[in-house]
């Protein structure tokens, strides 16, 4: 009696403990609320505009203004419908049709309808600006379907209605003015903005009318800027912050080796080497030079040591085409020193030359250029650094490039978008790479497969383009740098990087 009473003692103590694990790792498991609070590397600057809205500055407010679409996070290269519910393209391709989702608020508790959202994109096509510079005007049937009526159509035509091109309240705009506009973001997102002091933190709240039932999961985002890598990391590792975005090379690679923290990790830019291959005077109208050039930089070396391992090694001219097309259909050009020596002796540079190269004044491509001044500098190229600070860097990309002179540059794009990133580094008119000289028949291509309706077709037609572009030495492709996001093993269904960019979605975190 007494073991049967043991027994069944025993197994009702294991169902308690069972019962009880149970509970709290499900406890655990949905847990919801409380106050996300991540440093971020770099300061916002004006957020609250969507035509001003520049560079990393969209990462402050992704969960506090949106799109009519966005992009998808599992079938790359395609959107998914977010203010509108669908949308429809004519099938002579004159317009879209767009149905609005219903019982959408600002911030501000206005509607989000048919008028709020042609108000907002007349802006940017009255504006000139390449997005949205194909539609002609914009008519509204109802208060939830709108019509795009468009120049011309290709198949990147559909991401103007992405990315940038944020809804804000009219009525915020005309009560306040564009220049309390434009630090004062009052959009439709999960998150709204509730205090801020420039150059140090931004602070969000629950937005209660959110138009999706249920979430946001957390009470509020306190976002700090915090540029000091050290500072940062060691305000994440003491839990001052619960995550840290715009993470360095060292910081995540340290992270990495211990394991103490949740990771994730985003392909970013190529950075790529180009100069003046059109003016027959430039050393670099010579393919033999080009060739020898990358054949003399040890890709896989810069990667460990400059960029810590948060990078990879690039053998390919157009921007993530090895997502689409695996394998690229080109022979890289390894590292081969005395390959590159030779190329340089029949390209009649025996003695070779001292060449200036162009690079934003930043740690990491300081330590590149120095990393190429050893390579190069071993077949007979001296380089002699320019570092050129801020903004105008930039406008060295948007110039030709001088004579002899070489540029480490920067391929924007993302796995999300190569069509486009293709079409706007390359395609003709386009502002960047206007020095390099394309292979006969790329651009023709690049133009194909703007035309093409599958994806299927446009990973074959930009497959070919690649195999021109690298096989003439178009630029020479160094390696895609890698952004990173640390964060404590307790925050859940963070995504720091959606849809192939850098977008923090925090809606469900």
């Amino acid at each position: 009696m007494r073991k049967l009473f043991s027994i069944a003692l025993f197994s009702i103590v294991c169902i308690f403990l069972i019962s009880g694990i149970n509970s709290a790792f499900a406890a655990e498991k949905v847990k919801k609320g409380g106050v996300l609070k991540f440093a971020h590397s770099k300061t916002a600057g004006i957020i609250g505009n969507p035509l001003k809205i520049r560079g990393w500055n969209h990462e402050f407010i992704d969960n506090t203004l949106q799109t009519l679409l966005f992009a998808s996070n599992d079938k790359i290269g395609e959107v998914t419908p977010l203010l509108a519910e669908s949308y429809e393209l004519a099938p002579d391709k004159s317009h879209y049709i767009f149905k609005l989702r219903k019982g959408v608020k600002f911030h501000d508790g206005t509607d989000c309808k048919a008028q709020a959202v042609k108000w907002n994109h007349d802006m940017w096509v009255k504006s000139k600006r390449p997005t949205m510079s194909n539609v002609t005007s914009i008519d509204i049937i109802d208060d939830y379907t709108l019509k795009y009526n468009i120049k011309s159509w290709d198949a990147v035509s559909i991401w103007n209605y992405c990315k940038d091109t944020f809804i804000i309240s009219p009525t915020a705009w005309e009560k306040n003015g564009p220049k309390w506009v434009d630090y004062n973001p009052v959009g439709t997102g999960p998150f709204k903005l509730v205090g801020q002091k420039r150059n140090s933190f931004l602070k969000f709240d629950k937005f209660k009318g959110y138009w999706s039932k249920g979430l946001p999961y957390l009470d509020g985002l306190h976002i700090v800027n915090i540029a000091d890598p050290m500072t940062a990391q060691a305000a994440l590792y003491a839990k001052e912050v619960d995550a840290w975005l715009g993470v360095d090379n060292v910081s995540a690679s340290q992270a990495i080796k211990k394991g103490e923290l949740g990771i994730q990790q985003f392909d970013a830019i190529y950075n790529v080497i180009q100069f003046n291959s059109m003016d027959a005077k430039s050393p670099w109208s010579k393919q033999k030079m080009r060739e020898a050039m990358e054949y003399a930089i040890d890709k896989e070396a810069i990667v460990k040591s400059v960029n810590r391992g948060m990078a990879t090694p690039v053998y390919s001219v157009i921007h993530s085409i090895n997502k689409i097309a695996p394998g690229a259909g080109t022979t890289p050009r390894k590292y081969n020193p005395e390959k590159a020596k030779q190329l340089i002796k029949e390209a009649g540079y025996p003695n070779g030359l001292k060449v200036k190269m162009i690079y934003s004044a930043n740690p990491v491509a300081k330590d590149t250029v120095v990393a190429l001044q050893g390579y190069l500098g071993a077949i007979g190229i001296q380089i002699m650094p320019s570092p050129v600070v801020g903004a105008a860097f930039h406008e060295v990309l948007f110039k030709p490039t001088p004579h002899s002179d070489l540029i480490l540059g920067n391929l924007r794009g993302g796995a999300s978008e190569i069509l486009t990133s293709a079409s706007e580094n390359f395609g003709r008119g386009s502002v960047f790479f206007q020095s390099v000289q394309k292979p006969e028949g790329f651009q023709d291509l690049i133009a194909e497969a703007l035309s093409k309706e599958t994806r299927k077709e446009i990973a074959a037609t930009l497959f070919k383009a690649e195999r021109l572009a690298y096989a003439y030495a178009m630029d020479v492709p160094l390696i895609q740098a890698k952004f990173a996001a640390l964060m404590q093993p307790y925050v859940k269904n963070a995504y720091w990087f959606w849809g192939g960019r850098p977008y923090p979605n925090l809606q469900k975190t």
